[in-house]
């Protein structure tokens, strides 16, 4: 299942969502903003803290509102 590291209040990850469900793509939202857990967890897998943070099945991770990085990963 892809994840996606987000909050409420990060307009590219409300970007990034509504992209998603365009292609009707099923994702998990984690929400760094709800736990200091889901932030840590942010940070083990992608090296950072900025959002949005997509992990795709495989492991392979996408830092920001990448469309084409985004599609290649899908399409793979």
């Amino acid at each position: 299942m892809i994840k996606v590291f987000s909050s409420d209040s990060c307009g590219y990850c409300t970007k990034l969502k509504a992209y998603l469900d365009s292609r009707k793509v099923k994702y998990d939202v984690i929400d760094v903003s709800e736990s200091r857990d889901n932030y840590n967890k942010l940070i083990e897998v992608s090296g950072q803290t900025g959002i949005p943070v997509t992990v795709f099945d495989g492991g392979k991770v996408v830092i920001g509102f990448d469309k084409p990085k985004i599609d290649q990963c899908l399409n793979s």
